[in-house]
């Protein structure tokens, strides 16, 4: 094997993401590679000559003299904080040089959420930026600004609002407008699990923590989240011991798996949200006050479909366009009357009612144009919820019944039957019963 030749060998030095720099037993330089240069701030064409004119009191003079290795040394150099390794190069026993390896810790940090997010993948990525969100309303104009605003902040937010109203969409594009973008986003609603399987889920757990725990032990989505953000979900749902260990997190930035006994630090953002009054479930003993006052740092309140009718329109068409995607459909034209009917709703699930409708109506849709005919169903809806609040007589009900559809369907009998569920010659019977003709 012929011996390596010197630019080969400076290649391969200088193709190492580490800067790396040795000396030999006098102290004179005889590799430095390129990320050694840029990060020490040194010249060109250093090789041969002394250390010490470039570093004074360079600490591979000691490694010279003592022989010892030196592993995790933190330094500051051209205001960065690099993390150095050094070490002697030794043969048949004697110190034969020294070399020293090392990097910007910011660079290693980036790493370690790399690695935190590949082998802990949580199965869930923020996909929808502030600007996706549909609606320009004035109310939902103002929610955005506001949310990109926090954004840029390191603050915990709490978002309110009804349920239905988007509060995991807004919490994904504040991830993605924020500084911690590149980090992964995870989250859970803490609602949907148990008291001792969310604290598993949260704060993990060592092998033989408890009956039936994972061999090996598992991270919880405080490590899972590190470097990035957490978004906590119905978080008034959660129980009381569960509130107390996540008050010690924020508190403390460091978590403890169940049945462990090491403290892991954790850099995590938390965007919490949630559907009901917590300063009512702190009278009522349900939410811890101290809690309550660490996650309601900056508040987001989102809100209702009811009072922001005018986003309907491209609410409609955005949830339209993408069911006929998905299901390959293509209808390009709605019926005004259908957005007079959704007007006349008060939308208590807010979008994910809206999209529920919408989607059954595409799905059904035979035609190119969604109509009275596939409206239908809801319009029962509304004149059923009607009768159910309306005090009145069974016939007023049924007469205001009546008049409503023949004026949402402009006098066309054969429209309003149809609309109502009943057939025209029934229509026209009631019609006449009432005097409506």
């Amino acid at each position: 094997m012929q011996p390596m030749k010197p630019n080969y060998t400076q290649a391969i030095i200088d193709a190492s993401h580490d800067g790396v720099i040795a000396v030999d037993k006098e102290a004179n330089i005889m590799f430095v590679n390129r990320n050694a240069r840029e990060i020490l701030g040194l010249p060109d064409n250093i090789v041969g000559k002394k250390i010490s004119m470039f570093i004074p009191n360079s600490d591979m003079l000691r490694i010279l003299s003592t022989g010892k290795t030196e592993l995790g040394d933190i330094a500051t150099i051209l205001n960065r904080q690099i993390l150095i390794n050094r070490l002697p190069i030794v043969m048949d026993g004697q110190i034969m040089g020294a070399v020293s390896t090392f990097k910007e810790i910011t660079d290693i940090q980036k790493l370690e959420m790399h690695i935190r997010k590949t082998f802990n993948e949580s199965g869930l990525e923020a996909r929808y930026r502030l600007q996706d969100i549909v609606g320009s309303s004035e109310a939902m104009s103002e929610a955005k600004k506001l949310a990109a605003a926090f954004a840029k902040t390191a603050a915990t937010i709490l978002i309110t609002g009804e349920s239905g109203t988007g509060k995991e969409l807004f919490a994904q594009g504040i991830h993605l407008a924020s500084s911690r973008a590149a980090g992964p986003f995870v989250a859970i609603n803490c609602a949907a699990l148990p008291g001792n399987l969310l604290e598993s889920e949260l704060f993990g757990y060592e092998e033989g923590a408890f009956t039936g725990a994972r061999r090996g032990g598992k991270s919880g989505l405080f490590e899972q989240a590190h470097g990035g953000t957490l978004f906590l979900d119905e978080i008034g749902e959660m129980s009381l011991p569960i509130q107390a260990m996540l008050l010690r997190v924020l508190q403390e930035k460091r978590v403890r798996r169940i049945g462990g006994e090491k403290m892991i630090p954790v850099d995590v953002r938390i965007v919490a949200a949630t559907n009901r009054n917590l300063e009512e479930s702190i009278e009522n003993k349900q939410f811890r006050s101290d809690l309550y006052y660490r996650i309601n740092v900056l508040t987001l309140e989102l809100p209702p479909l009811r009072d922001r009718l005018e986003d309907i329109p491209e609410l409609l068409k955005h949830i339209m366009k993408e069911t006929g995607e998905r299901s390959d459909k293509n209808i390009a034209e709605v019926d005004e009357v259908i957005y007079t009917w959704f007007g006349q709703h008060d939308w208590p699930g807010n979008i994910r009612e809206l999209r529920n409708v919408v989607e059954r109506m595409v799905l059904l849709c035979e035609g190119e144009r969604l109509g009275e005919e596939d409206i239908s169903f809801f319009l029962r809806k509304l004149m059923q919820k009607s009768n159910k609040h309306n005090k009145g007589s069974v016939e007023e009900n049924e007469k205001t019944a009546l008049l409503s559809a023949l004026q949402y369907t402009n006098g066309n009998k054969s429209e309003a039957a149809k609309a109502l569920g009943i057939d025209r010659t029934t229509l026209w019977r009631k019609l006449k019963k009432y005097e409506l003709e």
